[in-house]
């Protein structure tokens, strides 16, 4: 049982970090797909991936160390069971003289059987409830290539990464995580209490959102720190060489492809937005320096001279107040801002007279 528990704790360890590297992914696939992300659904769906993973860290974990004696000791232990229901026979063999319900709940073996039972039945509740898989047929199938799945990476050795098994395949483990997976799937059809997590798109949308902004910014300013990190940092010693080139890079990306691109950036296209002037004319060069120039290179050029500063003559605490006040200034002409307005217009859209709609949107009016 205690495996069981470290198994689960490791889960509760890698998840986090698993969920951080896929939200932008499937932020991007519900936006394409129905065209706004869904906070009940996107819950249920890392909850069933959390489940997922622990579900296969059950069947693999933990991983045993590789010893000169690795498979001499294993000789004969693990052994493939091809016999189906023998559960049943070493359930009885293991309380015999003794047979009564309480000892046959009790007993290893049947706990073993309920514990595989358990582990797919979750999976056949997601099928249904989350993927809205309708056919429980399918479901069934699909809970036994799950299991079959399991079982082969247990019985070819987690595919040869061991030069031996170190787990048991059986096929009464393929028998029950399926009942498990079919029962899943039955109890999902009851559960009429919990929040609906249609996939139906919401095809009256026609203004960008606001989780839309945020997730184009933030895809954005990853690359520019990508960019900048990995390009520009380490290029010379000079500090003040270093921030022109890092401006630069700001402005070959923001204001030069968003120019090329007619206002989409990458965050932008990956987002289905993209940036028009106010008056419905064709973007230009200045208009994307008024909406980027002020209110972004200005507070990074700040900050780079207060952080110098501060760098040079960090007993003065003044400098640091002014880099924090430069960003506190963008935060909020930039993402607060749309909050308040109804149009969701920030200051920068506001000063270069230029707003965000979506891309498909513009394609119609265009047309």
């Amino acid at each position: 049982m205690s495996e069981y528990f470290e198994t689960i704790r490791t889960s509760i360890l890698y998840f986090p970090l698993v969920a951080v590297l896929s939200f932008v992914p499937y932020a991007y696939f519900q936006y394409r797909k129905i065209g706004y992300v869904q906070f009940n659904r996107s819950l249920v769906f890392y909850v069933f991936g959390f489940y997922a993973m622990t579900a296969f860290f059950l069947t693999l974990l933990p991983l045993p160390e590789i010893t000169p004696e690795f498979c001499a000791r294993r000789a004969g232990k693990v052994i493939p069971s091809f016999f189906p229901f023998r559960f049943v026979r070493d359930t009885f063999r293991e309380v015999s003289g003794n047979i009564s319900l309480f000892s046959i709940v009790k007993s290893q073996t049947f706990m073993v059987t309920a514990f595989n039972v358990l582990l797919l039945m979750p999976l056949g509740f997601f099928l249904r409830y989350l993927f809205q898989v309708r056919h429980i047929a399918i479901a069934t199938l699909i809970g036994f290539f799950v299991s079959l799945f399991f079982e082969i990476t247990q019985l070819t050795a987690v595919y040869g990464l061991y030069p031996c098994r170190y787990r048991h395949f059986e096929v009464d483990d393929l028998i029950t995580n399926t009942f498990g997976c079919f029962v899943g799937f039955l109890i999902a059809g009851y559960t009429t209490f919990l929040p609906n997590i249609s996939r139906k798109p919401l095809l009256t949308r026609d203004s960008v959102t606001l989780t839309q902004r945020f997730l184009a910014i933030f895809v954005d300013s990853l690359i520019v720190i990508l960019l900048t990190s990995y390009l520009i940092e380490g290029l010379t010693s000079n500090i003040w060489l270093l921030s022109a080139m890092k401006v630069g890079m700001i402005f070959f990306y923001f204001i030069w492809v968003g120019k090329i691109t007619n206002g989409q950036t990458f965050g932008k296209k990956l987002l289905g937005i993209r940036i028009v002037r106010m008056d419905g004319g064709k973007l230009r060069f200045k208009d994307l320096i008024a909406r980027y120039g002020i209110f972004l290179l200005l507070p990074f050029m700040v900050g780079e001279v207060s952080k110098f500063l501060i760098d040079t003559r960090f007993d003065d605490n003044f400098y640091l107040f002014l880099y924090l006040f430069f960003l506190a200034i963008w935060f909020v002409g930039t993402v607060m801002v749309t909050f308040i307005r109804k149009d969701r217009r920030g200051w920068l859209d506001r000063f270069a007279h230029t707003t965000q709609v979506l891309a498909d949107q513009k394609k119609r009016s265009g047309n």
